[in-house]
Parts: structure tokens; sequence; C-alpha cells
């Protein structure tokens, strides 16, 4: 008789596999399926509102939205960075030294939450009627706040992946798929809301596109993240982690931090390798169509192949993960940035017929340049720099780690939006000239655009290729972490702490457990039914002996 399945049995093993994973998680593993899943809803709705920001508020949609010289939108980027770079310690202390029956950061992600949603509606819902001054000062008190919390709600939630499990490739196989459905989010806000905004367009009323926007995402957003509710923190406990920390003393610790250091100083010098990105709606306005709303309808629809870039590294993520260490990994992806922006700014746009070869070759290099997911990798490898510094000191300081990964380098890709809005102005280039139904922009204004984008892609290229060098020198790679997370549990165990056991028992193993208990309780079901009840109760042993078996089993 063949041992191969039929279809049918193949698929009830399949189900009964994730039947038992939905509660049980596999061998040596720590999350079921169950909290996967409600952990992907609220990456998914975190992804949602910080899209609205991101998408909509930065600093070239700020003068384009506002209509507002275009100095102001890089200003107000910096200082919400700046302002954040100086709260992020004190937010980092409050990190550090909170112990809830919750966890130590779902309380701030939860709570930040909803005053995030409200600023975002605010951001995006920016009044009409008013003078330029007004329009400026609104930008300022409004878009300032919400860019801070945007920081501190965005990077807060990048610290789960650290948290959720010890097992490092548990956290590449989990958060690969999760970052798909991150990077699903602002690809939508790219397609549908080019299309909404080249409708409103037509009739001059391009602001009610950003209000709807805001106004449905943040929302959406706020009701997804409260999956969080259901998902588990679990770290390596260790006695001096429980400790609380000083500020300084916080500080003074990540200082000895070398992976932190190289690293972020690789993200520092690669803080510009997407600067031109900002401006890239500019561009499809201007070069996929001779009529700017034609070209931005096609530029939306093609986003769906740029916004697609990260996706094959997304789903390869655990199996490159595997293969190679995170440093190679980024290196690889930064030679692509290089390559893809450097050859745009070499032959310019300008020498790239204007419509169909224009959207082609343009979207086909840009899809090489972004072929990354950093965004994905990022929270990982600071998840193992978190390790690292336990183990080095004793406390994971996450919430001062997240200040140079995060608040620091923001600072310094703001810096880079001021100076390149600078070169802006001196080239002429004014990006609100290209939005809200403004008049049709004058062949002047078209080619300092194209001289400005021509300086952009080769300043992108320059970065990418910084951070790949740099990075020639991080050394953290799977091995050490391996021995770091060992020596850890070893530490945690000596000091009397009880550490979070991963499941003994896998899918596999209580699959067929279960089925194995189910055969026994149809085969004694026949025992009882063909045998005499009298020879039962003269036989009790034979009884109990063919009874249930489940205390004996671990799920």
């Amino acid at each position: 008789m063949s041992d191969k399945k039929t279809a049918k049995e193949f698929f009830v093993d399949i189900w009964t596999k994730l039947k038992v994973f939905w509660k049980t998680p596999p061998k040596g593993r720590y999350m079921n399926l169950k909290e996967i899943v409600c952990f992907g809803g609220s990456a998914f709705g975190v992804s949602t509102m910080v899209t609205v920001v991101s998408g909509l508020i930065t600093a070239t949609q700020i003068p384009g939205i506002y209509d507002i010289d275009v100095i102001h939108g890089a200003y107000i980027c910096l200082i919400a960075s700046v302002l954040g770079l100086i709260i992020q310690p004190f937010f980092g202390k409050l990190l550090q030294n909170t112990n809830t029956k919750f966890g130590r950061y779902k309380p701030f992600i939860l709570g930040l939450a909803p005053i995030f949603a409200v600023f975002a509606i605010a951001a995006t819902w920016q009044p009409q009627n008013l003078s330029e001054q007004a329009r400026t000062l609104y930008a300022y008190l409004v878009c300032s706040p919400t860019l801070i919390i945007w920081n501190l709600f965005q990077n807060t939630f990048y610290m789960m992946p650290g948290v959720v499990t010890p097992n490092q490739q548990e956290r590449t196989d989990i958060w690969a798929p999760i970052g798909l459905v991150i990077g699903f989010s602002p690809t939508v806000m790219n397609v549908l809301g080019g299309l909404i905004k080249a409708y409103f367009n037509k009739q001059g009323m391009e602001y009610m596109a950003y209000r709807y926007l805001g106004f449905i995402y943040a929302i959406v957003g706020f009701v997804l993240v409260l999956c969080l509710f259901l998902v588990k923190e679990r770290v390596i406990v260790t006695n001096e982690n429980k400790e609380k920390v000083g500020l300084f003393e916080g500080l003074g610790m990540i200082m000895k931090n070398k992976p932190l250091l190289i690293f972020t100083l690789a993200l520092i010098l690669g803080s510009c390798r997407t600067m031109v990105e900002v401006d890239a709606e500019v561009i499809g306005r201007l070069r996929y169509a001779t009529d700017i709303d034609k070209g931005l309808t096609i530029f939306s629809t093609l986003t769906m192949i740029t916004g697609f870039a990260v996706t094959p590294n997304m789903i390869l993520l655990p199996l490159m993960t595997r293969k190679l260490n995170n440093r190679d990994i980024i290196m690889i992806w930064m030679a692509c940035n290089t390559i893809g922006y450097l050859v745009l700014g070499i032959v310019g746009l300008e020498a790239i017929p204007q419509g169909a070869w224009s959207a082609v070759i343009i979207t086909a290099l840009r899809f090489i340049s972004l072929f990354n997911a950093i965004a994905s990798l990022q929270p990982l490898m600071m998840a193992e720099i978190c390790d690292y510094q336990q183990l080095k000191t004793g406390k994971r300081l996450e919430g001062f780690i997240q200040m140079f990964m995060y608040a620091l380098v923001l600072v310094f890709t703001n810096i880079g939006l001021v100076v390149a809005a600078y070169v802006k102005q001196g080239m002429n280039y004014q990006p609100s000239n290209f939005y809200g139904g403004a008049d049709i922009p004058t062949q002047e204004e078209i080619a300092a655009a194209l001289r400005y984008f021509r300086v952009a892609f080769i300043v992108s290229a320059v970065s990418a290729a910084l951070m790949f060098i740099v990075m020639l020198f991080y050394k953290l790679g799977k091995k050490e972490h391996a021995e770091i997370v060992e020596k850890l549990r070893e530490l945690g165990l000596k000091q009397g702490n009880e550490q979070v056991a991963a499941e003994e028992v896998g899918i596999a193993e209580t699959s067929k457990q279960i089925e194995e208990e189910q055969a026994q309780a149809e085969q004694g079901e026949n025992v009882v039914s063909d045998s005499d009840a009298s020879e039962n109760q003269d036989k009790p042993e034979e009884g109990k002996d063919g009874g249930d078996n489940s205390d004996d089993l671990k799920f």
C-alpha cells in the first residue's frame, strides 16, 4: 500500500496543523498563529497611520499642500526632528524604567495612537481662504508636533520585533511577511492618493484629497492598532535589566556599543540616499505625459511597480538571513541603490523622451534604486544590537538605542532636506508650482526642476555608496548574535530569573498526538460497543489502561 497521501488527506493534514498552530507555536518557537495575525494586524494599522504623515507631511509635500515657500517644509521637518532628538533621551529613559503587566512598549504605542490620529487629521485638514502668512503659521504649529509624535509612535512600534520573541530567526520569519503588510499601505496610498488628487486637481480643489486621505487612514489605522492588545512581550530576564537607569547613565552605556555606533554612522551617511524620492511625484507630473494631470495618473498607477521593489526582498528575507549576515544584505541593497540613481543622474531626465519612454525607463531605474527592505531589516538589527547591549552592560536600553538609530539619523536626514531646499531656491525650483491645480508651469520652471533632479540623483547615489563603505566595518553577524543570546540566557538562569521557554512540542508532533488520541478514542468506543458491559466491570484495570492519555500530552 502506497504511503503517498491523497489530496484530501493532504489538505486535512494542513488544516489540522493550522488549527494546532493557532494556539501552539512550532517546536522551539514562541509565537502561535493567532498572536502572529494580531501582530500583523497592528503593524498594518501602524503603517496606515504612519503613511498619512510620511506620505503627505514631508519637506516637499508641505509647501505643496499649504501653498507656501519651499524652505518652510524643510524647516518644519528639521525643527520637528531636533525637538524629537531632545525628547528622545527622556522618552528612552521612560521606556527603560517602565515595567507593567502589559509589557514595556505596548502601553506607549496604544496610548500614543489616538493622539497621533488626531494630529494626523489636523495636519491634512488644512484651512482654506487664509493668507500665506496664516497658512505658514498653521503649518508650523500643527505639522511640527505631528511629526514629533509620528516619530515616537513609529519607532516605539519598531521595538516590538525584538521583544515578541528572543529567537532571532523567528523574528525574521515573522517580521518579513509583516513587512509586506507594512509596505502595502504606502503603495495603496500612492496609487489611490494620486488618482484622488488628480480628480480634485481638475476641479482646483486638491486640498479635499488630502482631507479625505488623512481622515480615512487615521481612523482605520487606529482601529487596527488595537490588535496589539493580544500580542505578548518576551525578553530574556537579567537582574541588571530590571533596575532603573538614569539619563546620563544610559547615554554613557550606549557609547560602548560599537555595532550601534557603526550602524548609526552608516545610516547617517546614507540618510540622503533617497533624497530625490521626496520629489518623485513631481517627476511623474512633468515627465510621464505632456499633461500634468495625465502624468500624475500614470505615475500613481506605476507606483505599484516601484512600491513592489521592496517586496521580493521581504519575501526572501527569511531565506537571505539564513544564508547571509545582515551586513551583506544591506551592502547588496546599497549597491543597487547606487547604480540606479547614478545612471539617472548621469543621463538626466531631460535626455529621456517625455511620455511613455520616460515612464518606462525612469520607473525601471527607480525600481532598481528602491530594491531593498531596510525598513524591515532595521528593527531586526536593532533587536540584535539591544541583545548585545544587554550582554555588554546588563541593560537593553532600547529607548536610548532608538535615539541613535532613528532620531539622530532623522535629524541628519532633515538637515540634508534643508540644504536641498536652499539648492531648490537657488535653482528657482518651487514644488508648489506643480501642485494644487496651479497655473500651467512655464518652460523655465520645468527646466529648473529638471536641473535640480540631476543634482538630487547624484547626491542620492553618493549617499548610498558611503553607506555601503561604512557597513564593511559592521561585525555583528548571525554567529556572534547566537552566542550573545546563549550567554544572556545562562546569565539569567544563574541569577535565578525564570526565562520564557519555547514550546517543547511543535506543530508536527502535536498534530500527530491529536490524531493518535482521536484514533484511540474511536478504538475505545468500538471496544465498548462490542463488549459485554458486565465483562468490562469484571476487568476494571483493562478499562483503565485503555483510557485517555491526554494528561501526558504537552501543548
